[in-house]
């Protein structure tokens, strides 16, 4: 005898979901389910055993360098505000995209790429809060003149612990 069904879509949902979607990992998102391999599993074992046809999916060949596959795009305007948990690197290749910030240092005008044209170059947040992702609080900086700076790496002492000295 089986357990009982624990699963929060029902097979319609599943068939749904499978013919409005290009990838396993897009039928999970319509189904509400995390990414992790047990529910990419457990997918597959249900289109299989349904029956149902999967042949239009893409797969990851067709994937790779689109945008959102299963994931909306979190819209700037959410993004660029106080109490942001946005991953810097990514922010600042979507400010370089919109023109919101220039590819150069702001403080010296540095812009020298790598021989594979990466362009090394780093993403500053004024008042020393990582999570204040506001416009007005961020700059683009070199390595060097961002190194210059009295918060660079956490140096701002904010969050800092201080020891106690033990006395014997």
């Amino acid at each position: 005898m089986k357990g009982k069904n624990n699963r929060s879509w029902t097979k319609e949902h599943l068939i749904e979901a499978v013919k409005d979607s290009f990838s396993y990992r897009q039928v999970l998102a319509r189904l509400g389910l995390r990414e992790s391999g047990g529910n990419y599993e457990q997918i597959k074992k249900y289109i299989k055993e349904y029956g149902l046809d999967n042949r239009h999916f893409k797969g990851r060949g067709w994937n790779a360098g689109m945008h959102g596959i299963g994931k909306p795009r979190i819209p700037l305007e959410k993004i660029l505000v106080e109490n942001s948990y946005f991953q810097s690197f990514k922010l600042k290749k979507r400010l370089f995209k919109t023109g919101l910030k220039p590819e150069h240092c702001e403080q010296c005008g540095w812009a020298q790429r790598t021989v594979n044209g990466y362009l090394p170059l780093e993403l500053d947040h004024i008042n020393g809060d990582r999570h204040d992702n506001r416009l007005e609080n961020l700059r683009i900086l070199c390595p060097n003149c961002h190194s210059l700076t009295p918060n660079h790496r956490g140096r701002s002492g904010k969050g800092k612990r201080k020891h106690a000295r033990v006395l014997e």
